[in-house]
């Protein structure tokens, strides 16, 4: 009895301490392809995405001017203008449940303002939509970061994250 649960004891050890198949092994004559900074669709991104070069839509718009137009996986040709002092413009196109996405305007300490935004069609259209924000700096040295994100239904959570720099002028 005590051979048979030392050789148990050794069998479960062994199997603790082997590799999972999430750890690269190496083996001789198989090469792993190199890994890129890509995430996968899994993994959520938090970083703020290049902008993407849009063409002239409207001359008046200084973010169709320049070209200034961000997205992700959910999010595409998004643009925010400066209407006035504490107001901002949001136009683009979104691809969420519902049609339904929220926002968050912060300064890097501070939740500044919040609230919900309705496109014109649900997922897995495109929908367009155009949101007026209304946000004031709490320090006048801040910058201001427009969070653009999708809640989980399962949890709540912040999913496809698109930072971006609100416009000083």
């Amino acid at each position: 009895m005590r051979k048979y649960f030392l050789i148990l004891l050794t069998g479960v050890l062994l199997y603790g301490c082997s590799s999972s198949p999430e750890e690269p092994v190496d083996q001789p004559g198989v090469q792993e392809p190199p890994v890129t900074g890509t995430p996968t669709p899994a993994e959520p991104s938090t970083e703020a995405p290049a902008p993407t070069q849009e063409p002239d839509q409207n001359a008046e718009d200084p973010d169709t001017e320049t070209g200034m137009a961000y997205g992700n996986e959910i999010f595409q040709k998004v643009t925010v203008r400066k209407t006035a002092e504490d107001a901002f413009e949001l136009k683009g196109q979104a691809k969420v449940f519902e049609g339904v996405f929220q926002y968050v305007v912060e300064d890097g300490h501070n939740e500044l303002a919040e609230g919900t935004v309705q496109t014109s069609a649900g997922a897995p259209e495109w929908g367009d939509f155009t949101h007026t924000i209304n946000v004031k700096k709490a320090e006048p040295n801040s910058t201001l970061l427009l969070v653009l994100f999708e809640e989980s239904a399962k949890d709540g959570s912040r999913q496809h994250e698109l930072v971006i720099p609100l416009p000083e002028q």
